[in-house]
């Protein structure tokens, strides 16, 4: 017999339904658990088979030659961390990543020098600025590994918005598209940003339905590192930020109203236990950790930090001079550019076409994944609205959407690269897609069900 939610069950009943709702999240999480770690296996081994025959990237030799930098964290004020050419160019979380990737599989920290790209490649050659195969090799693997565990990532991120369906569906463009494959089979610190993004993204869907201290902290820390391997993550802090301040604004404004209450008079403050003061801390939470992870700023970190963007600064233009193939004059421009790389040459779509000899299929269909992800960001969107400014799905959108955006203000030139961290929000939205459209087909919940889940919550 089935009961009105209203109504209030009967102990008995009350304890079956307890131990029911139990046993279906247990059940729940078992497969996901499984289905994320099948997921890892064939992420893993996918980008493996091919790291032996993926073509040499001259970047490789200047990643691996700063694996140093993990074993110089013991000696913050040394030579390493001086106002020097590659220190001051690079933030150094990839850095460390390709470093404890080559401690755990028993190289050491002392390799090749970086490659000069002044000098032809037969100087380099001659030189020894090209790494050791070994090396090389141990790089790989190690990017393998984090893209299959960025694979599992994803396919939490849209099964926790959505359902199973979706979360696959999410880890399937992500292993299929031909940017994703060539990064993460070279050793460069691009897969290690794409994994700091989806751990985000994860971290973010939980905190928004639960907040907690520790979630808050965990994604400011998430922000900071991922500004210390590419700084445009950074700006991801303001969305964050932002919708806090909407959050506080509005409990300090229903405060306002309700003088009466008495813990809520009219000069108070939300509580610190309030979710808009833990997102509004996750800026201060990103830009410490930035300054921590790097020890080139911590003698003066302003004066740093702003010779740093200078040279950044100065890099783009050079790149802008030297490779006018690649070079944007505009934020619209860019966003052109990324629309047709996007949706031709880096289409999942066209590649799974591709691989079941549909070419002219898939050329048809090539710009499937932007239709997808349009269409996730806006259902995200729609049902963020719906929900209110403390739902998981509007969060998610105004991230997706704030990191495209802060990349095509920023972009002078369209490298591969700097497509990276837009394909992440792009593989989600494609799964939310997915998943909202299949979700009149899943099972749904009983009522009981729900009001356990809640309780538990």
């Amino acid at each position: 017999m089935q009961f009105p939610i209203s109504r209030q069950a009967a102990p008995t009943e009350s304890g079956s339904w307890v131990k029911t709702a139990s046993a279906t999240r247990k059940r729940t999480r078992r497969i996901d658990a499984i289905l994320a770690i099948l997921i890892f296996a064939i992420g893993f081994g996918w980008y493996l088979s091919g790291i032996d025959s993926q073509d040499y990237h001259l970047d490789e030799s200047r990643w691996i030659n700063r694996a140093h930098y993990l074993g110089d964290l013991t000696d913050p004020f040394g030579p390493t961390w001086n106002h020097q050419y590659l220190t001051r160019g690079q933030p150094p979380i990839g850095s460390y990543s390709i470093g404890l990737g080559l401690l755990l599989q028993g190289r050491d920290l002392e390799t090749n020098p970086a490659y000069d790209f002044r000098r032809t490649h037969a100087w380099n050659e001659e030189y020894g600025t090209l790494p050791d195969h070994a090396d090389l090799m141990a790089g790989r693997r190690w990017n393998a590994f984090l893209g299959g565990v960025s694979a599992a990532v994803l396919y939490l991120v849209v099964r926790t918005l959505t359902n199973p369906v979706g979360g696959v569906a999410a880890a399937i463009f992500f292993l299929s598209n031909p940017l994703e494959i060539w990064y993460n089979r070279i050793a460069l610190a691009d897969t290690t940003l794409t994994l700091t993004l989806a751990l985000l993204y994860l971290a973010t869907i939980h905190f928004m339905r639960r907040p907690r201290w520790w979630l808050a902290i965990a994604m400011g820390i998430l922000v900071g590192l991922g500004a210390g391997n590419k700084f445009t993550p950074m700006a991801l802090a303001l969305p964050l930020a932002g919708i806090g301040g909407l959050i506080f604004l509005r409990a300090w404004w229903f405060r306002l109203r309700h003088r009466d209450l008495q813990d809520a008079m009219f000069w108070r403050l939300p509580r610190l236990t309030h979710m808009s003061w833990m997102l509004m801390s996750t800026p201060f939470v990103a830009l410490f950790t930035f300054i921590a992870s790097y020890p080139y700023l911590w003698p003066d970190p302003i004066r740093r930090t702003i010779y740093m963007l200078e040279f950044r600064q100065m890099e783009m233009d050079n790149q802008y001079i030297l490779n006018p193939r690649f070079q944007t004059d505009s934020p619209a421009e860019s966003l052109q550019m990324t629309y047709d790389l996007l949706g031709n040459t880096w289409s999942s779509t066209l590649q799974i076409f591709q691989w079941f000899n549909l070419d002219h299929l898939g050329d048809v269909l090539s710009y499937g994944d932007l239709w997808l992800a349009v269409a996730g960001v806006l259902l995200l969107t729609f049902i963020g609205i719906r929900k209110g400014l403390r739902s998981a799905e509007l969060m998610m959108a105004a991230l997706i959407v704030f990191q495209l955006v802060t990349i095509m203000l920023s972009m002078r030139v369209a490298f591969e690269r700097y497509y990276l961290p837009i394909m992440v929000g792009e593989f989600v939205a494609i799964g939310c897609t997915i998943g909202y459209l299949v979700s009149p087909l899943m099972p749904k919940p009983r009522p009981a069900d729900l009001l356990v889940a809640e309780a538990v919550e």
